[in-house]
């Protein structure tokens, strides 16, 4: 046992500890887009949530590392942007892949009618804005949370994919705890199923490449591709095949998909991961 592993916290303080912070930080995000933004979540109001998130949540795991773990910040998996590209696309394509593939057949065979309702440069435009929104907003702050930080630490004293769980769990809990608290309990059922299994899938990304740049190019990809058919500068004649072709088929699959392009040659499941 290091010198270090005595002036750790037990593990459960440091978990409840960034767990609480990260509420904190959403919390006041949502006070500050209500005191300060607009009731149409503009692009200024977005882009203030954004940087007020990233903002925080960075410095937050950063020092949770450093005075909590006593561990260096780099063993969370985000590697250097030098480093980052390739488990970073091959979460891209892992929704991608298969969500064109979907899209694809659904639209062929009349499944699904898609119908832009402004210009298509207007569309490209504003996707383009999305992924610099998302990023900042959720993709970055809320995989360093819980891929990076909580399954890390959760994988150090159980199975890699117990602690996909748990963070499964932790996730659900925030994600809803936060809908409930805007919309009511009646999207209780259907968010928690929503974030558990989202959260399972970003996690198992997590293990096969060993990069946290890959759920992040998953998350930034369904997040980018769903605002982006969801909003009012596209209809549909069914949303909910819509939904199931574009955007379901791409958890089914995305496993799948990166073993396929994965370049890891052993991936643990099983054994725990001790930081020494």
């Amino acid at each position: 046992m290091t010198t270090d592993s005595f002036r750790q916290p037990p593990l459960t303080i440091r978990i409840l500890i960034v767990f609480a912070g990260t509420v904190t930080i959403w919390t006041l995000m949502r006070w500050a887009s209500s005191t300060f933004g607009d009731d149409e979540l503009t692009i200024s109001t977005r882009f203030m949530n954004a940087l007020l998130v990233c903002g925080l949540a960075v410095p937050m795991l950063i020092a949770a590392r450093r005075y909590l773990d006593h561990r260096p910040f780099a063993d969370l998996g985000l590697q250097s942007p030098r480093r980052a590209w390739q488990p970073f696309l091959v979460g891209v394509a892992a929704f991608v892949v298969p969500s064109a593939l979907g899209l694809t057949i659904a639209l062929a065979t009349g499944w699904v009618d898609l119908q832009p309702q402004v210009p298509w440069t207007t569309i490209l435009g504003w996707a383009a804005l999305l992924i610099v929104l998302v990023f900042t907003f959720e993709a970055l702050p809320e995989e360093l949370i819980f891929r990076g930080y909580l399954q890390r630490n959760l994988t150090t004293v159980m199975p890699p994919w117990v602690a996909v769980l748990g963070q499964a769990v932790l996730f659900t809990a925030f994600g809803t705890g936060l809908w409930v608290a805007s919309e009511g309990w009646g999207v209780l059922t259907e968010r928690g199923i929503m974030f558990f299994a989202v959260a399972v899938v970003l996690g198992l990304l997590h293990i096969q490449t060993g990069s946290l740049w890959t759920p992040i190019g998953f998350h930034l990809a369904f997040q980018v591709t769903a605002q982006s058919l969801l909003s009012d500068r596209m209809t549909t004649s069914n949303e909910n095949g819509l939904l199931l072709a574009g955007v379901a088929s791409a958890f089914v699959l995305a496993t799948t998909v990166t073993a396929f392009l994965s370049q890891r040659q052993h991936v643990n499941w099983s054994r725990p991961e001790p930081e020494l």
